[in-house]
């Protein structure tokens, strides 16, 4: 499988993942060809956001809220 090896082309690909994201919708997920170019260029985005910044990992939950005094 391809995987995204630059910042330059994870720019790229979160800007088309983000295009996609206009147009594929739950509604029309299962009848639109783009639907199978949004769901591979989400995985590339997720394997390359989790390798690079772990942070922004969805594995990573928040342990608790701030509270002000």
């Amino acid at each position: 499988m391809k995987t995204i090896s630059n910042e330059n082309e994870y720019n790229a690909i979160v800007k088309r993942v983000n295009e996609l994201l206009e147009v594929v919708t739950d509604e029309n997920f299962d009848t639109l060809p783009q639907a199978i170019e949004l769901d591979f260029l989400s995985d590339l985005v997720e394997e390359y956001e989790s390798k690079y910044y772990p942070a922004m990992s969805p594995s990573h939950k928040p342990i608790g809220h701030i509270q002000y005094a």
